[in-house]
């Protein structure tokens, strides 16, 4: 079988309001955007020059690497930061849930909704995630730790690392000690058990709001301190 071949884009190819030339990945081959699209947002558009790759099904450029070996460069690209979004109240802010149960997924998006959410996307996969992320304007994110490929702690790495001030929430049935201590060197915010319940969901959407809560209310996870309830 023929590896698949990976080579940084051409930062002049990436022009504002013009068709991509390609298909554009991390270095993990995690999708940003496709061939044709326009955008026009300084920082995506920044995002795909500095860490954009190609796949290469045709001449191959010096700088080509294996995919596996081009996914070990990820953590080494420049660093490019999205552009702020400003605190919104729930009704007015946009949930992305990524896990690859669809029951789960759908039951989580049914809660938010009821807590006055206003809008929820929801993804299969940790990989996905990443995608959505990049293409939508997302308030908080809701992972799945364990996810083929990209896992909820990969996707939590590569959204902190665009967006440091995004809430992200780990959700679990199963969390290690050094997988929470992992993700929270990444940023974590909070991180909630399954099933979960409307308490310790009132619980973190509070952190995202800042809206304190009553105290009977069943405590989930302290910012800054992620444990599992």
């Amino acid at each position: 079988m023929v590896p698949t071949l990976l080579a940084p884009v051409v930062p002049s190819e990436i022009i504002a309001d013009e068709p991509l030339p390609y298909n554009i990945y991390l270095a993990n081959k995690t999708l940003l955007a496709h061939r044709n699209e326009k955008l026009s947002a300084p920082d995506r558009l920044e995002i795909l020059r500095q860490q954009g790759w190609r796949i290469i099904d045709d001449v191959i450029p010096e700088n080509a690497l294996p995919l596996q070996d081009a996914a070990q460069q990820l953590e080494f690209q420049p660093a490019v930061l999205m552009t702020p979004l400003p605190p919104q109240p729930l009704a007015d802010s946009t949930a992305l849930i990524a896990d690859d149960m669809r029951l789960t997924r759908r039951s989580l998006e049914r809660l938010l909704r009821l807590e006055g959410v206003g809008n929820v996307i929801g993804a299969d996969s940790g990989a996905d995630a990443v995608t959505l992320f990049f293409q939508q304007h997302i308030h908080l994110v809701f992972l799945d730790i364990d996810m083929p490929g990209v896992d909820g702690i990969d996707a939590l790495r590569q959204i902190k690392r665009w967006s440091p001030n995004t809430f992200v929430c780990l959700v679990t049935g199963v969390a290690t000690v050094a997988n929470l201590k992992l993700a929270q060197s990444y940023g974590l915010d909070t991180c909630l058990a399954k099933p979960i319940n409307t308490y310790s969901l009132k619980k973190a959407l509070a952190l995202y709001t800042g809206i304190k809560q009553p105290s009977n209310t069943i405590p989930t996870v302290a910012l800054g301190r992620p444990q599992i309830q």
